[in-house]
């Protein structure tokens, strides 16, 4: 899981802010309740020009549209003992 965008400016505030409590690693892992590996990657992260950014990941492109998916959200809604097939059967998509 991510660490959530806060939890990464609270990181850099709580380490090098000039006017922040400037805690050594092991006192702002255990502050944001996360690894010293974490607090390290993310401070690296700060020094880099994407900053915070979560890069954008390769993997299995979508198999439905945003349509269909606002469809099966609906379907589900209605009939929510409907299986998969009882979904999928019958709709033109």
């Amino acid at each position: 899981m991510p660490l959530p965008i806060h939890t990464r400016y609270e990181i850099v505030f709580l380490s090098n802010y000039s006017k922040g409590p400037q805690l050594s690693h092991v006192n702002v892992a255990k502050e944001v309740h996360c690894n010293i590996s974490t607090v390290k990657y993310w401070l690296n992260r700060w020094t880099q020009p994407k900053y915070f950014t979560d890069s954008t990941r390769s993997g299995r492109p979508r198999a439905t549209t945003k349509k269909q998916d606002q469809r099966i959200t609906s379907l589900t809604k209605e009939q929510p003992f409907a299986t998969a097939q009882d979904i999928w059967s019958g709709e033109e998509w």
